[in-house]
């Protein structure tokens, strides 16, 4: 049973080694001590991108495949300058700012009564964005959990060791600078690893032990219990503390009610082991052949399985110790077991064993220890802190506030309730997520106005980042509420942007609508008022005009959005009955400028009239005749004038009621104008009637006898009034 587990890694020799398997493109490979991926294949030579930013060509003789599970190959001498796949690089891109050390998370008073939350910690890990996944390590004092640490993120002194029998680390410790992992969905996830104070030893306080390993089970994701040896009965004995945790922790209050206390026990035990950590049994010095009764060979999962299996009897011992197989089996479905043998063989050496180079180390152990890297940080194993009942997982902020609410609890002299403080983290990291998310789509530019679907699109692209974000956050039953709350906001504000595109679409549009109104159609009444043209071309010349405009208005990249129409619909509505009357003015403004010259024509007539007193009955007469012609052209003028100022009001009265019927409007308006038409014709007919008369009566004053010579014969003057 004591035969050493070191020939179990050892190969067989072949006479003729395979030549490699060939690469694949994106495949993580070492090369000279450097890693990388393949880049480019090119036959038998491979292009490497190595992670420095330097490309290299190699052989594939050069290059040694990278594989997330660890193979049974002997461990080189050269780990100082060569890392495996699955050490953890704590310079990640994202945490080179990071404290490369360890630092206090969870700090504890003197007489060991009160807990505190260290603000440095806090700080640190409210700055990580992305889910959390917290390994914590726990077991025995004088064990060496912070040398195991320590060779966990490679091989760094980052926490404290001792080499006393005293206690070496109080409270809880955190490494200050987590490593990114990524998973196989694309995950990102931030390991950190956290240090716990002992159990027992010199100082020891039972219950002060029972609760920092409850708080340490209650925020990891990953629990290690770290112990020396094989698994017999006193190492489940020590286990003590463990069946425990139930006075430690409970999952739910504790109900006024009439139900049973064991069964309300038994209850909240089941639920409380559903939202325990992943468990990981790490044997030290560990020196047995693993192998069942029969001699088969065994692995350390199957070890750790058979170990937990109750024993018989009923002595006292024996019933607690079958008491901790239970609870340990209830409370950690998900177990595994590590061995680890003797780092060194030097007694010397193995108390200095965190300043040992690797080189210095055994290559069992390195080859053990790779397998434990591998089972708690290879991405298939990574399992980042969840909330209960989901797969929604923690970051660093929500980790902080469950550290506090834990700590907080304790502090009052309760214990701390599983789903309590999960419901006020659910609470917090929702009010956190609706306010970033609120912020995100508040941070929204858009250059308005947009067309509708453009708006949109943009609108609900920014929605969708934002209730992204928010899902990247929030976790717990608190995350249905706030998001209902979200979208409701959410929605508020894309009514907001929406109103204020449609206000800036009008603008937009009414402006354009303004310039071209001006330079088309009002530049077009400008032409026709100048130009004489008959009242149909005139309306005609009017009608393109305003659809010259249309054809504008529709290529000017100034209007647009959801105003666009309605802008062009209410200008055509007000300004082109506008546009009308202006037209009818301009003409009617013409026809008054004609009849006024005709008045002044008359008004001379009657001037020349006037001096001819000395005319002959004849010619009174003819004057009186033409008098009475000329009262007859006015009358008739006057009803000319009165039938162009009804036509004008009719023409006036259809303009009002185009936008209810343009056609009838037309219509009407072509009857007016023929009419109008037909007014200047009988007024022309009129003028020219009176430039007859005139004529006629110039003809007759020629073939009177001149006054002068009807005088001087003794006649008399004959005045025409």
């Amino acid at each position: 049973m004591l035969n050493s587990i070191t020939n179990m890694g050892k190969k067989t020799k072949k006479k003729a080694a395979p030549p490699p398997p060939p690469l694949t493109s994106g495949q993580r490979v070492r090369y000279q001590g450097a890693e990388g991926f393949v880049s480019k294949i090119n036959g038998d030579a491979y292009e490497i991108a190595l992670d420095g930013g330097r490309v290299v060509q190699a052989t594939r003789n050069d290059l040694e495949p990278i594989h997330r599970r660890l193979s049974t190959k002997q461990p080189s001498n050269k780990l100082s300058s060569t890392r495996s796949s699955t050490e953890l690089d704590y310079r990640g891109t994202n945490f080179e700012d990071f404290p490369d050390e360890a630092l206090p998370l969870i700090e504890v008073s003197d007489d060991k009564e009160v807990l505190k939350v260290n603000e440095e910690a806090v700080e640190l890990l409210r700055r990580i964005d992305c889910a959390i996944c917290p390994i914590s390590i726990v077991g025995l004092y004088r064990t060496g959990k912070s040398s195991l640490l320590n060779f966990l993120h490679g091989g760094k002194a980052g926490f404290r060791t001792g080499h006393s029998v005293s206690r070496c680390t109080r409270g809880v410790w955190i490494y200050g600078r987590p490593t990114r992992a990524t998973l196989g969905d694309g995950t990102q996830v931030a390991v950190v690893l956290l240090d716990t104070e002992g159990v027992g030893g010199l100082e020891a306080d039972r219950r002060y032990d029972e609760r920092i390993f409850a708080l340490a089970t209650l925020l990891s994701a990953t629990l290690v219990y770290n112990s020396l040896g094989s698994i017999d009965e006193n190492a489940i004995g020590q286990l003590s503390f463990v069946a425990q945790l139930s006075r430690h922790v409970r999952f739910a209050p504790k109900e006024d009610n009439d139900v049973d206390e064991g069964d309300e026990a038994e209850e909240d035990a089941r639920r409380l082991g559903a939202v325990m950590p992943a468990f990981t049994w790490v044997l030290r010095d560990f020196a047995l052949e693993l192998a069942d009764e029969r001699g088969d060979a065994i692995t350390a999962d199957e070890y750790l399985d058979r170990s937990l299996r109750p024993q018989r009897g009923f002595e006292a011992a024996v019933l607690e110790r079958n008491r901790v197989r239970h609870v340990l089996g209830a409370f950690f479905p998900k177990r595994q077991c590590r061995t680890l043998v003797r780092p060194v063989h030097d007694e010397a050496k193995l108390q200095q064993v965190d300043s040992l180079s690797p080189e210095e180390l055994r290559p069992e152990f390195r080859r053990n220890l790779e397998e434990l890297k591998d089972a708690l940080f290879a991405p298939e194993h990574v399992k980042p802190k969840c909330a209960p009942g989901s797969n929604a997982p923690v970051s660093g902020s929500a980790f902080v506030d469950l550290a506090q609410q834990f700590v907080e609890a304790i502090n009052n002299g309760g214990v701390p309730v599983v789903s309590s403080a999960w419901d006020h983290v659910s609470q917090t990291e929702c009010t956190h997520a609706s306010k970033e998310a609120l912020q995100l789509y508040s941070e929204v530019s858009l250059d308005l106005p947009l067309d509708e679907v453009e708006l949109h699109a943009l609108l609900e692209k920014a929605e969708n980042d934002a209730l992204s974000a928010f899902d990247a956050r929030a976790l717990g039953d608190a995350r249905p509420e706030h998001r209902k709350d979200l979208k409701t906001q959410l929605a508020k504000k894309t009514k907001d942007w929406r109103s204020r595109n449609d206000a800036a679409s009008q603008d937009a549009c009414r402006k354009s609508l303004d310039q071209l109104y001006m330079d088309v159609v009002f530049e077009s009444l400008q032409n026709l008022g100048k130009e004489e043209a008959g009242a149909t071309d005139a309306a005609m010349r009017l009608e393109d005009a305003w659809s010259e405009l249309r054809k504008r208005y529709a290529k000017d990249p100034r209007a647009r959005g959801p105003a666009r129409d309605r802008a062009l619909a209410s200008c055509l509505s007000m300004k082109w009955p506008e546009a009308a009357h202006e037209l009818a003015r301009r003409l009617e403004q013409r026809c008054d400028e004609a009849v006024r010259k005709e008045h002044d024509k008359l008004v001379g007539a009657r001037a020349e009239l006037a001096e001819l007193e000395g005319s002959a009955a004849a010619r009174a007469r003819m004057l009186e005749d033409a008098q009475a012609a000329l009262v007859s052209t006015q009358l008739e003028k006057a009803r000319h004038e009165a039938r162009c100022q009804a036509a004008t009001r009719n023409l006036e009265e259809v303009q009002r009621r185009s936008d209810r019927d343009k056609g009838r409007w037309d219509e009407e308006r072509k009857r007016l104008e023929v009419e109008l038409e037909r007014c200047r014709a009988k007024l022309s007919v009129a003028t020219e009637k009176v430039n007859n008369q005139e004529r006629a009566k110039e003809d007759s004053m020629r073939a009177l006898p001149s006054p002068s010579n009807t005088a001087g014969k003794g006649g008399c003057a004959c005045v025409v009034a």
